[in-house]
């Protein structure tokens, strides 16, 4: 039995902009940490304004397939989103805080492994709360 025929398509999908997004979250943060010599804090919120804006627009149009009626619904949605985004912002910048400011870990290491985390529960409260 093939595991991979059972699993969504949207997940696929999902994955597939997840890289992209994942790609503008690595690169920005690596730009703004080590090009722009921002702490690692603030290049961390600058990365995620970049990224949640991609991130919206693949996931309602593409992974989700949302429709609305109007533009309250829209703002709703957008709403939500940006909400469900602050709270995974918050996990992931309590995490960084731990690990790299005050563990000493190395920053992209942990930038990655936190990145991994919100992944997926990014797609988990898209699915379940938003779209």
């Amino acid at each position: 039995m093939n595991i991979f025929k059972k699993i969504p398509k949207e997940i696929y999908i999902y994955i597939l902009w997840g890289i992209l997004v994942g790609i503008v979250n690595i690169g920005s943060s690596y730009f703004f940490m080590y090009k722009c010599e921002i702490n690692e804090l603030y290049a961390n919120f600058m990365s995620w304004i970049l990224y949640n804006y991609v991130s919206f627009v693949t996931n309602r149009k593409t992974v989700f397939h949302t429709h609305t009626q109007n533009i309250k619904e829209y703002v709703i949605q957008l709403i939500q989103f940006y909400i469900s985004r602050v709270i995974t912002l918050l996990i992931e910048t309590g995490l960084i805080f731990l690990f790299v400011t005050i563990l000493d870990l190395p920053k992209m290491g942990v930038k990655v492994c936190t990145s991994i985390l919100v992944i997926f529960l990014n797609y988990f409260i898209s699915k379940k709360f938003i779209f």
